[in-house]
């Protein structure tokens, strides 16, 4: 399947029709109802003019704190209860969770910065592009502690007395969710319900084998912070080991999805306060995001008109892969939740530069093997081969340098490392493959000298 050049130009156009009915906003927008009564829509999106507003849209996609705005948290962390000279270690420590909380949350570019005055520390969150904050904040507060409590000696089963708390029935067994290496919602392919699986660490499971053993037939308190979620009674097959992890059931597949997020971000080391939160204004107006998108259109003018005029039909190749290229990348940006700051979009505006690079070295091979005498079919083949040495080495040095962004830089600057490694991604597929492939299909002469 998809052996010939035509079924495999097919299946890319295909791929980039979707991609542009993801990247489009999806606005309701009438055009031909002046002429016609009726709506034009194709794939829940109606086209209209002005066109060139539409595709500077950015309602759909995910917007940093420089060009949305967002909300900021302010937390207290309680160190009280911790040796003076670790302090600066559990600070760092919940810096870490909570912006993997966040993350989970499907929020990025979160920024946060540690405040110290007088012994007293507190976490500052800038969240970007928040619409619902309470999940956020509910979540960021959470502590997250889980531990398995085994019964109190003299607690007798069934337990009579219908005023005992939880607390007042189980005592702490020494297993807490430092003991896990990780939770996942699974579904029990007996019932069909939602289930946490819960992974112990070697220690753990070791620990947990310990504690189970002791306790066969009788319940184990399942508790995340003071709050009981399950008792479930052991098993013969758990203590004997047959099962090596334990899950947690009888909840909802909210509240399953939501306590393995928690657990899977980790448990903070101190207790937390939020003390303040706030909404805060985009630090650039929408009118400036507006001009920088203009400008990045009027160079992608620019460029098309640059590569028709000086490479003629394969200029017209390169420019069509171009517009490929931008429908993915932008798709790709819409479906991961990439969010868009102003360093971000120069980033992208930055790839199609590179882009175009590699088109330019392709056919500026190509012009030197027809003035070396081959046929335009032969220049054709010898210039993409001769040339994607030079675009691959010159591509791997770039990522190489968006990784390094990626994992060392904060904020606007792994913004602007995302979008570009995803542009030069997505620019090898289209600029040298779909370049290709269209070049082999439609140009059978090619006229540049």
């Amino acid at each position: 399947m998809f052996k010939s050049d035509s079924s495999k130009f097919i299946l890319i156009t295909i791929i980039a029709t979707i991609a542009l009915l993801v990247a489009l906003p999806k606005v309701e927008i009438k055009y031909f109802t002046k002429y016609f009564n009726i709506d034009t829509f194709i794939g829940g999106y109606v086209f209209n003019l002005p066109i060139i507003n539409k595709v500077l849209d950015l309602s759909d996609y995910k917007k940093g704190l420089d060009i949305e705005g967002g909300v900021r948290v302010v937390i207290n962390l309680d160190m009280s209860g911790i040796p003076e000279i670790d302090r600066d270690k559990a600070a760092e420590s919940v810096k870490e969770i909570v912006n993997r909380r966040i993350n989970f949350l499907g929020v990025a570019e979160t920024g946060s910065v540690i405040s110290k005055s007088n012994n007293q520390y507190r976490l500052i969150v800038e969240i970007p592009g928040q619409k619902n904050l309470e999940s956020a904040i509910e979540s960021i507060g959470s502590t997250a502690q889980l531990n398995f409590r085994t019964l109190k000696p003299g607690i007798t089963l069934p337990i009579s007395d219908p005023t005992l708390k939880p607390e007042d029935i189980f005592q702490d067994s020494g297993i807490t969710g430092k003991d896990l290496i990780g939770s996942e919602v699974i579904f029990d392919p007996q019932t069909n319900e939602p289930v946490i699986q819960l992974r112990f660490s070697n220690e753990g499971r070791s620990k947990f084998s310990e504690v189970v053993k002791n306790n066969v037939k009788k319940p184990i308190g399942i508790f995340l912070d003071k709050n009981l979620l399950q008792a479930p009674v052991v098993s013969e097959d758990l203590a004997a080991g047959l099962v090596n992890d334990p899950t947690i059931t009888g909840v909802d597949l909210e509240t399953a999805k939501n306590v393995s997020t928690l657990l899977r971000a980790g448990a903070l080391p101190v207790p937390i306060e939020i003390v303040e939160q706030s909404f805060i204004g985009a630090t650039l107006g929408n009118e400036i995001v507006q001009k920088s998108l203009v400008a990045g259109l009027i160079g992608l003018i620019i460029i098309s008109t640059f590569l028709i005029i000086t490479y003629r039909n394969l200029g017209v190749v390169s420019v069509v892969c171009l517009l490929i290229y931008i429908s993915i990348s932008l798709a790709i940006f819409k479906l991961m939740n990439v969010v868009l700051t102003l360093p971000g979009i120069a980033g992208f505006v930055f790839s199609i530069g590179v882009a175009c690079d590699a088109s330019i070295l392709i056919f500026e091979r190509i012009r030197e093997e027809i003035r070396w005498g081959k046929s335009s079919q032969m220049a054709i083949i010898n210039g993409y081969q001769r040339a994607w040495s030079s675009i691959k080495d010159s591509n791997f040095t770039t990522i190489l340098v968006s990784i390094i962004l990626i994992q060392f830089g904060t904020g606007f600057v792994k913004g602007f490392g995302v979008t570009l490694t995803i542009g030069i991604l997505v620019s090898l597929f289209t600029c040298v493959y779909v370049s290709q492939l269209m070049t082999r299909l439609f140009i059978k002469e090619v006229n540049i000298k």
